[in-house]
């Protein structure tokens, strides 16, 4: 019996030791991959007569590796909190390992003979350590492996973060607009860039004849109490964009339901931009209508 017993004991040693030694050369191989991973710059470009420039770097530290977004700056109003680094997990190691696969299977240039026309054209520029430089111009089929997806996969927490930031100060500015606003600086020909100051005023029976007084109520609601100068007779509402640097206010054009059912526009709505606001002054750069 007791022979038995010792023979379990040896064998539980056994069994032991080769998990200790299977650990330990996962923990090696993981190691090694980390340390021999290559340093990645990923350039991309898209565009036409203006073109747009992405760019990351994939690199290793010697014990985990990270991916940096260089540029473009991602912005929640005209605030940004510029440079991305992350550390990235196993799944997002196999996903660089597939789009580097696949970019070097990849014809350099696409879409020649091709039917489909498009004036917007993609180039890549991929940098390998101590490898090829490659260079793909035109708009390939990625199969789900181009930029702007690896770019959302590698960087998924942060796009999360921009985006509730992005709500945060859309729902800060639309409580700071409501109320009743003396518009100074309207024209019979407003042109873009032209400055439109808005004063905040509680004393509505003060005001001289004329005045003309914007609106900004619950629910995107606006109301314009003079349109000689710049017709809103019909337009009832607004809406807020928390844009990339850019935080643009449209007024919606005003529309009548006519009897027949049919929809007619009687005045434009109007595209601004919000180059400053105070608890009560805003200062509103012009652009079309």
């Amino acid at each position: 019996m007791l022979c038995g017993i010792e023979k379990m004991r040896r064998l539980s040693y056994i069994l032991t030791i080769l998990v200790f030694v299977s650990c330990n050369s996962n923990r090696k191989e993981q190691s090694e991959n980390i340390i021999l991973f290559p340093s990645i710059d990923i350039v991309f470009e898209t565009g036409d007569e203006s073109r747009e420039q992405y760019q990351i770097e994939i690199y290793s530290d010697g014990s985990s590796i990270f991916a940096k977004k260089i540029e473009p700056n991602y912005y929640y109003g005209k605030s940004t909190d510029s440079t991305w680094l992350v550390e990235l997990d196993s799944n997002k190691v196999e996903l660089i390992r597939e789009f580097l696969k696949m970019s070097k299977k990849m014809n350099k240039r696409c879409n020649e003979g091709s039917q489909i026309v498009s004036s917007s054209i993609d180039f890549y520029h991929i940098s390998i350590e101590n490898d090829t430089l490659i260079q793909i111009d035109g708009n390939c089929d990625w199969n789900g492996f181009d930029y702007f997806s690896i770019e959302q996969k590698l960087f998924n927490e942060k796009f999360i973060e921009l985006n509730m930031l992005r709500t945060h100060l859309k729902d800060s500015i639309i409580d700071a607009l409501e109320g009743k606003w003396v518009v100074s600086g309207l024209k019979n020909e407003l042109k873009q860039n032209d400055l439109l100051t808005l004063e905040r005023t509680d004393e509505l029976d003060e005001l001289e004849v004329g005045t003309i007084i914007w609106a900004f109520g619950d629910s995107l609601s606006f109301n314009s109490s003079d349109n000689k100068v710049l017709d809103f007779t019909y337009s009832k509402s607004y809406e807020l964009y928390v844009n990339n640097g850019s935080l643009d206010l449209t007024i919606a054009s005003g529309a009548v339901i006519l009897p027949n059912g049919n929809m007619t526009i009687e005045n434009y709505g109007a595209y601004l931009t919000i180059e400053k606001i105070e608890k009560d002054k805003i200062i509103l750069n012009y652009w079309w209508r």
